[in-house]
């Protein structure tokens, strides 16, 4: 017996202009959404990160406690990767400074 792999459904809230400027990008590269969403699912696979640079100017807060984090991760010997700065960035805020 021929069994299909199980798939789910998942919803996103984006805004309306984001929405249309999104779709026609897709719409010109000549693929779905689905497709999109697809495609960079398994380049996250792929690359066990998110696979494109991302861009982001902190403010000063926040621009402080990554300069903290990073002496004091540089200090150890430590290598920050892509992925650490990324993991700090979203996590500045949701554990104290002691544990980044």
């Amino acid at each position: 017996m021929l069994t299909m792999p199980s798939s789910k459904t998942y919803q996103i809230r984006i805004g309306e202009k984001e929405k249309q400027e999104t779709f026609a990008v897709f719409n010109d590269l000549g693929i779905t959404p689905a497709q999109a969403v697809k495609m960079f699912f398994a380049q996250v696979r792929r690359t066990h990160g998110i696979p494109f640079p991302i861009e982001y100017t902190p403010n000063e807060k926040t621009a402080k406690i990554l300069s903290q984090a990073m002496k004091k991760r540089i200090t150890r010997g430590l290598i920050i990767s892509k992925i650490y700065f990324v993991t700090l960035i979203t996590n500045a805020f949701h554990k104290p400074l002691e544990r980044l």
